[in-house]
């Protein structure tokens, strides 16, 4: 009977939270999915479609042109934002001069806001008085300007440059707290065996900052899916859709086509590998604390 009253409290408890979630989350998806099976166009009435925008996109070269590019940049991005971020940890682990300080410095690009990163980045990536070919041209590496934002490859590298820039402090920060658990005495005793700095990085750093490591790299690669400002501010998807991604894609078709329903269907055809990250880092995350 304890029992059924204790149930009845937690249910009565929780209400709140259940009505917010059914009300901020449940409801709003649900209308979305909807609206994804609809010609919805704004300032027109839904009429219901079915499976007509999935079919579309499914049959759209442009659609798969930018799966690939979405592929290509959350892949490199987030393999260049672990390797520099464990360099960052492992320099900032070290005993040096105004440790400190570095931290705080390195921190900084993951702290400013992302409109001023970018348009920092833009005026060093223009061509008509970009810092970046100025200092080019000055050491002799280039004889003329080069459009950096200007071809689909060269801004598929520039703004995955960027969006590494402002990843790597994560990364770094996550990493190094990863090693202050370390024990400086295994290092010590490995030393004394005659271990060498690559075969402690390989033995005793990498297999104790692993689990940390993945979790953050899962954490980030999430983050780098949705990343909407630093691609749509530089490049705005562009030249040639050379740097459109799904969720500029999205964005483009439904608030600049107005199309919402397909606009609708490309975000939910994002959400598989989310859940699936989201559901391997709360599945690794609780493991931990057990």
């Amino acid at each position: 009977m304890k029992t059924n009253e204790n149930n009845k409290l937690a249910y009565v408890l929780m209400s709140p939270v259940l009505i917010y979630l059914l009300g901020v989350m449940v409801l709003p998806f649900a209308w979305a999915v909807y609206l994804s099976f609809t010609n919805k166009v704004v300032g027109v009435p839904a009429t219901f479609v079915g499976l007509k925008n999935y079919a579309e996109l499914i049959k759209d070269s442009l659609f798969w042109k930018v799966v690939w590019n979405t592929i290509v940049f959350t892949l490199v991005a987030v393999i260049g934002k672990t390797v520099f971020g464990m360099i960052m940890a492992l320099v900032l682990n070290e005993k040096i001069v105004l440790r400190s300080v570095f931290r705080v410095l390195l921190f900084l690009p993951w702290t400013i806001p992302t409109i001023v990163s970018v348009f920092t980045w833009q005026w060093i990536y223009s061509d008509v008085g970009g810092v970046l070919n100025y200092i080019m041209m000055k050491l002799g590496l280039i004889d003329r300007q080069i459009g950096w934002l200007a071809s689909p490859g060269l801004a598929m590298f520039s703004v995955i440059l960027v969006n590494v820039w402002r990843g790597i402090p994560f990364m770094g920060i996550a990493i190094l707290a990863g090693l202050q658990t370390v024990s400086k005495e295994m290092y010590e005793a490995a030393m004394l065996d005659g271990a060498g700095a690559i075969k402690r990085f390989i033995y005793m750093t990498l297999p104790s900052v692993k689990e940390v490591t993945l979790l953050a790299a899962v954490m980030t690669t999430i983050w780098t899916l949705n990343d909407f400002e630093i691609i749509w501010l530089l490049t705005r998807g562009g030249p040639a859709n050379g740097t459109q991604v799904l969720s500029t894609l999205s964005y483009t078709v439904g608030f600049l086509n107005l199309n919402l329903g397909k606009a609708i269907a490309i975000a939910i055809l994002t959400m598989p590998p989310l859940i699936m990250l989201i559901h391997f880092v709360t599945k690794r995350s609780l493991s931990s604390k057990e």
